[in-house]
């Protein structure tokens, strides 16, 4: 006859206990490709990261710098990235530099394309810094040369990943935006010269985006994206669709009002070499071209709200 051994009463109560747990309960499953959202704290490390990596016309490791950038734009997605070398001029010391503009293709066989778009270049001198002394040094520019590209790096996997496959798009850092005096200009030299090469029949595949949209100074921690008046007019539909999605998720950073003036940046050139195009900006920015332009002015509850606001639109604009 089997006797089955004796069990203790603490033994015994041990495995009463273990009988009647419950498994633990599964966690949400993580998101798919098709459901991840746009990381602000994500973004507002790739601004520091970006910081480190000298961007200032006339940075003597400059060359180096544009390098990565380019193994930025390959790791964001893009299958090849060409680049349109283009020359500029300081119109008051008559300083010539050499410049390179970025051109990131994501998808380029798809019959649909579109542009996004930021400079990164930095401000090489500070014309409205409060200490005179520093006015000819280059700005740290975490917002005005940084914010925009670290939302373009992060934005476009995502975009790469959820948008329908026949939808392709042009990932561009343009160079030399910054290269101009108050009063005098002449400002935005990648894109213009970007303008010159589609007007001479280059680059066929940026000629064919339906819009584009160009990003600067989208970081500041009081952001107010205000719409611009020449946006309105080259794209005016764009416009008011992302900032209603952006009004609609209760997104304090997209004011209705538009701004009081045009302001010239690399999207009037897009628009002039007939892609219908528009900017996202905050210009009422107080340390805009001073050495106060920080990483500590940002946030990433601005970066995130940019970039989750243009996630959606693009895939609601594309799909």
């Amino acid at each position: 006859m089997f006797h089955p051994p004796r069990v203790g009463k603490h033994a015994l109560a041990l495995l009463l206990l273990t009988a009647c747990e419950r498994p633990p309960e599964a966690g949400p499953p993580p998101p798919t490709a098709e459901q991840r959202r746009f990381d602000g704290p994500r973004t507002l490390d790739r601004v520091r990261e970006l910081l480190s990596i000298p961007r200032s016309l006339g940075a003597p490791d400059r060359d180096t710098s544009i390098e990565r950038l380019v193994a930025l734009l390959k790791s964001a997605g893009a299958s090849s990235v060409d680049r349109l070398d283009h020359t500029g001029q300081d119109p008051t010391t008559g300083t010539h530099f050499k410049m390179v503009t970025l051109i990131g293709a994501v998808r380029p066989d798809a019959p649909r394309q579109f542009i996004l778009a930021s400079h990164f270049d930095i401000r090489p001198w500070a014309e409205s810094d409060p200490d005179p002394a520093r006015r000819g040094s280059p700005i740290p520019g975490a917002n005005d040369g940084t914010s925009g590209v670290a939302v373009l790096l992060e934005l476009a996997p995502l975009l790469r990943e959820q948008l329908p496959n026949d939808v392709g798009f042009s990932l561009i850092l343009f160079d030399g935006e910054e290269l101009g005096r108050p009063n005098l200009g002449p400002y935005c030299a990648g894109s213009r010269a970007l303008a010159e090469a589609l007007r001479a029949g280059e680059l066929p595949r940026v000629a064919a985006a339906r819009f584009g949209v160009v990003l600067d100074m989208v970081g500041d921690s009081d952001l107010q994206l205000l719409k611009e008046p020449y946006s309105l007019r080259s794209n005016g539909g764009l416009v008011d669709r992302i900032w209603s999605m952006g009004q609609a998720a209760g997104l304090k950073q997209f004011v209705a009002a538009a701004t009081p003036e045009l302001i010239v940046d690399d999207h009037v050139a897009l628009s002039q070499a007939g892609i219908p195009s528009i900017l996202l900006i905050d210009y009422t920015y107080p340390p805009w071209h001073t050495h106060a332009d920080t990483l500590d002015k940002l946030s990433a509850e601005s970066l995130g709200a940019v970039g989750e606001t243009l996630r959606r639109a693009l895939l609601h604009e594309m799909r």
